[in-house]
């Protein structure tokens, strides 16, 4: 039997993308073959798909204006894999992706991965012509998938359809680095309390209101120590906060790192304070590291804690609410903290493992190519 040819598209390669091996490699090998083509980027020796020649690179350094270009290269590469499915990533992909393909009999799924999208007269516009001729659009959360149906014109809620994100967990369990390792990586003591988090240095992750959360609970918690992974716009803005609230001494900007996922272990508590959000892989990979954590209650958060006791949610823009919750966690025993820690993970574990997010897909895969919008 001919195995099913999914494509997906991507405007530009970024690193090696764990949710993206995983919708790719992850398939059932059976019935499916999988490639993914991105627009601009490089391959630099690091990503995953390349040693399985699963990846396609245009090289074209700006999609957005050299349009014309982009659309034949990928016109090309569309008549050279003739796939069945295109799987969209994001706005670019999803417009190049329907207008390359106009012409031919290609079902094609965009895929939403974070809220307030449509944000814009133009972008409505250009949804209502794109998504028309969409056979189905995947949403990271139920909270987008609602976002998506209410900021659209004549949307077909029943095109819309939610996957959430999810991880593989045995990467984690995977890793060799004690608590005390990876908090020398950081130059951390072993009698600190840290609190750390993880994402890129701009307005929506809030890392504004949780450094102005951590000056407040300063004076209460000598000991305590805060670890911001991640690079971004926003870094000297908040150098110089952290600076003029009298803690730079005590906020690590770790920056950009490879080994994300090890140095969490030095982490006593996780802490996203996003404005908004899709769902976070950073809270994940987090939860499955056994962590208490402590997020804004925005987007799909909420949808992630669910009824467990893995932590705290806190209202989003509000730096004391945010520190009375890092207090009330960061005093925790260790034994309540584990308690917290091991609650998540099983939360991870019962719904948000690449296994339940495969099945899914190829639910949806199979759905397009029947026709059963």
């Amino acid at each position: 039997m001919r195995k099913i040819n999914i494509l997906q598209l991507a405007k530009r390669y970024d690193g090696n993308r764990p949710l993206r091996n995983m919708l790719i490699l992850g398939l059932d090998p059976e019935q499916y073959k999988s490639k993914v083509c991105y627009f601009s980027g490089k391959p630099d020796g690091k990503n995953i798909l390349d040693r399985h020649g699963l990846s396609i690179y245009l090289d074209i350094d700006n999609p957005s204006k050299h349009k014309i270009k982009t659309l034949i290269m990928l016109k090309n590469v569309i008549n050279t894999e003739r796939p069945d499915i295109l799987h969209c990533h994001r706005h670019a992909a999803i417009v190049f992706g329907v207008l390359a393909s106009l012409t031919d009999q290609i079902k094609t799924i965009s895929h939403v991965h974070g809220l307030n999208r449509t944000r814009s007269f133009k972008r409505r516009f250009t949804n209502w012509f794109i998504l028309r001729r969409v056979d189905k659009i995947i949403t990271v959360s139920d909270s987008v998938k609602h976002d998506v149906i209410e900021t659209n014109w004549n949307m077909d809620p029943s095109k819309v359809v939610s996957v959430r994100n999810c991880i593989d967990p045995t990467m984690i369990d995977d890793i060799n680095v004690s608590k005390m390792n990876a908090r020398l990586r950081l130059g951390i003591s072993e009698d600190e309390v840290v609190y750390g988090t993880v994402g890129r240095l701009v307005s929506t992750k809030g890392q504004t209101y949780l450094i102005e959360a951590f000056s407040q609970i300063h004076k209460k918690m000598p000991n305590a120590r805060l670890v911001i992974v991640g690079e971004g716009p926003l870094f000297r803005k908040l150098a110089k906060l952290a600076e003029e609230l009298e803690v730079s001494s005590k906020v690590i900007f770790a920056g950009y790192r490879e080994d994300v996922l090890e140095l969490i272990r030095g982490f006593d508590v996780f802490v996203l304070p996003s404005l908004a959000e899709g769902l976070s892989i950073a809270l994940l990979e987090a939860m499955a590291s056994g962590l208490p954590v402590i997020a804004s209650e925005v987007g799909g958060i909420p949808e992630v804690f669910g009824n467990s006791h893995c932590g705290r949610l806190v209202p989003p823009k509000d730096a004391t609410a945010l520190s009375v919750a890092m207090v009330e966690i960061g005093l925790l025993d260790n034994d309540h903290k584990k308690r917290l820690g091991k609650e998540g993970r099983r939360k991870i574990e019962e719904e948000f493992t690449a296994d339940v997010m495969i099945r899914q897909i190829q639910e949806i895969y199979d759905s397009v190519l029947q026709g059963n919008e």
